[in-house]
């Protein structure tokens, strides 16, 4: 009993940790272009999952979601699917986000949904039985559009990055740097990226790094987060 409480604890850091570090790739001529990639989520170089992200255009938005599920000797512990979206339009270069929802087929009490006013300057959570609101400034995103307007700031030329994100009730910043440029093998080849840190404080034994990578438009290619003892990789595997 202790190792499957364990094994779901690991599962529910895995999914926080996911929802941090994708985001859409970035194109000269259109911002934007829709875009499927698939990633193969370890912990400790051991396989336990599969993640894939498409962004679709419509008629006045954007739609960005994740489908997680787990493989392997995860899957016996969790068989459901954890979807993300983000919805977000783009107005005069800038992302604004419109909605944003978690669901975890597996938890319904762990849904959350966030709707964006931007008339107000305000965003209502509707989560579980305790929905919130709170004013936000102009540039809060979610927790997915902040990474596209990370990866937008890359294109560019900045080198550090700062975002206000609504999550959990209250207004959080989001900090990242340029380390160094680094050349990876991965499954779709091998790849000149741009390494960079999120930077915490507090939390010394957490460390996330995003390896981006410029000849694919800017588009992560391998995440690690860092806690404790283990450490959690996602790698690209496809990308059309």
């Amino acid at each position: 009993m202790h190792r499957v409480w364990k094994t779901n604890k690991l599962t529910l850091f895995l999914v926080s940790f996911l929802a941090l570090v994708f985001s859409a790739p970035l194109y000269a001529e259109h911002p934007f272009t829709p875009f499927t990639a698939v990633y193969k989520v370890s912990r400790n170089n051991t396989d336990i999952g599969v993640r894939t992200h498409r962004l679709t255009q419509h008629s006045d938005h954007y739609i960005y979601q994740a489908d997680m599920h787990a493989t392997g000797f995860a899957s016996l512990f969790k068989s459901g699917e954890v979807i993300e979206v983000s919805q977000w339009q783009l107005r005069s270069d800038q992302i604004v986000p419109i909605r944003y929802e978690y669901r975890d087929s597996d938890n319904e009490k762990r849904h959350a949904e966030l709707n964006f006013n931007w008339q107000t300057n305000s965003v209502t959570n509707r989560v579980g039985k305790k929905p919130w609101k709170m004013s936000i400034p102009d540039g809060t995103q979610d927790k997915f559009s902040y990474m596209l307007a990370l990866m937008q700031d890359l294109q560019h030329g900045k080198k550090k990055a700062e975002y206000k994100i609504a999550d959990g009730g209250r207004l959080k910043t989001y900090q990242f740097k340029v380390l160094n440029n680094e050349t990876i093998n991965t499954p779709i080849g091998e790849l000149n990226t741009i390494k960079l840190q999120r930077v915490r404080t507090g939390k010394k034994n957490r460390i996330t790094y995003l390896w981006v990578s410029p000849e694919k438009h800017y588009l992560p290619v391998k995440i690690e987060r860092h806690k404790d003892d283990n450490v959690f990789t996602m790698m690209i595997t496809e990308l059309k």
